[in-house]
């Protein structure tokens, strides 16, 4: 019996560490989003008063590039005429709409600040039991942690304005409002996914857009700044991305960040020079590229025709191809 108790006592021990790790670790780059619109829209349902008051919304996000750049759920700052951006450590901004994908409930912000903490995104396949930690602001309780199991994957489910959901990981983590544009984690505090629905008036019923749907949506939201200048295409879509200092090291790089591929474009110069979606663009024409912007102008002083050289990472390798655009 000892034994027994001794044994679950260890389990519960080893459960509270990893959703603590996770949670630590995700913490300082998720933030609230608090929406000023005009007129009523969800979620918020004042509890009095009619059309024309003001309405106001609340949800949360995460940083996933250090120059303050923020993922949240397009419903959230959809109809928003100011978007304010709170931080884990107080600090508040006014924030921009970069773009969104309503298709996928994903808008992309930015605020007007750098060296922030950002969630790094996981690796591999989810799997059904696996642990999940979402953290967020539910009823504005701000940087709420709550723990649960991979319920299903592949859900559908009938959004707002009669926009279906597809391919959604379904949880028994709590998802209440407020909580929507948050991070769904693993027990390494790595981005799996991100909140997005509760099933009304059901227990133990919450829905995430899953890691590929979010870097796809990253992709064709930035498309226009990477994929074609004027007439001159290299077919990505991407996003800036840290470097670890270990990777840094083995290829020699001095450069902090690079730009990871998140879409390439069928029958494009990127495909056919052999680039691959994870692939992370280091330089170009013998320049770094830390960021999408970098490659974007170098890609603006070529004409159709001209060979591009392009140093890229691969599986902790340092490697080259020449794409002709």
């Amino acid at each position: 019996m000892m034994e027994t108790e001794e044994r679950d006592a260890q389990a519960l021990d080893a459960y509270s560490r990893a959703v603590t790790t996770a949670a630590e670790r995700v913490g300082p780059a998720v933030v609230r989003i608090d929406v000023e619109r005009g007129g009523l829209r969800w979620p918020y349902v004042p509890p009095y008063g009619g059309p024309g008051f003001d309405a106001t919304g609340l949800g949360s996000g995460f940083l996933f590039a250090s120059d303050g750049q923020v993922l949240t759920n397009a419903h959230v700052v959809e109809g928003a005429r100011r978007i304010r951006v709170t931080l884990a450590d107080g600090r508040s901004f006014d924030a921009g709409l970069v773009g969104a994908d309503p298709e996928a409930d994903v808008a992309l912000l930015r605020i007007g600040a750098d060296r922030l903490p950002v969630a790094e995104f996981g690796r591999g396949k989810l799997r059904v039991g696996q642990l999940v930690i979402a953290v967020g602001n539910p009823y504005g309780l701000n940087w709420t942690v709550t723990a649960g199991v991979v319920s299903a994957l592949g859900r559908t489910l009938e959004g707002r304005g009669g926009r279906r959901l597809t391919n959604l990981i379904q949880t028994d983590t709590p998802i209440n409002p407020g909580n929507s544009g948050g991070p769904l984690v693993d027990s390494s505090g790595r981005v799996v996914g991100m909140t997005t629905a509760m099933m009304a008036l059901a227990q133990g019923l919450g829905f995430s857009i899953p890691l590929e749907t979010l870097q796809s949506a990253i992709a064709r939201i930035t498309r226009g700044s990477t994929a074609r200048t004027g007439s001159v295409a290299l077919g990505v879509g991407g996003m800036r991305v840290l470097l670890d200092a270990a990777l840094r090291r083995a290829a020699q790089l001095t450069q902090v960040s690079g730009m990871q591929l998140l879409e390439v474009h069928r029958d494009s110069a990127a495909e056919r020079a052999g680039l691959r979606r994870l692939d992370i663009i280091v330089a170009a024409d013998g320049e770094p590229v830390t960021e999408p912007r970098d490659l974007q102008r170098i890609v603006r002083r070529h004409l159709p025709g001209d060979r591009l050289i392009v140093n890229f990472l691969r599986d902790g390798k340092l490697r080259r191809v020449t794409a002709v655009l």
